[in-house]
């Protein structure tokens, strides 16, 4: 993979993480490189696209347990909860 295509897929993981500092600085690199406006625009509307997706599941999750009567308690360890099984916290 060359540079600017790494640096275009940090851009989109950086906004589907959050990563506030993170996007800053891939952006910059991203421009360092010659990487087109309309490129990065496109990695963060895809990193967009990634947030609500996991926004919009995990909101039909909380609501179907919670439908359920199942409430998770949370984990030190994860903070997902004590069964989620998602190994964060390993």
């Amino acid at each position: 993979m060359d540079d600017r295509t790494r640096e275009l897929v940090a851009v989109a993981a950086s906004m589907a993480g959050g990563c506030q500092e993170c996007l800053k600085q891939h952006v910059a690199a991203a421009r360092r490189l010659g990487v087109p406006s309309d490129q990065l625009h496109e990695a963060v509307n895809l990193g967009r696209a990634v947030q609500l997706h996991v926004k919009l599941g995990m909101d039909s999750l909380a609501q179907a347990v919670l439908q359920d009567g199942e409430l998770a308690v949370v984990s030190v360890d994860c903070g997902c909860g004590s069964d989620c099984g998602c190994q964060k916290g390993a």
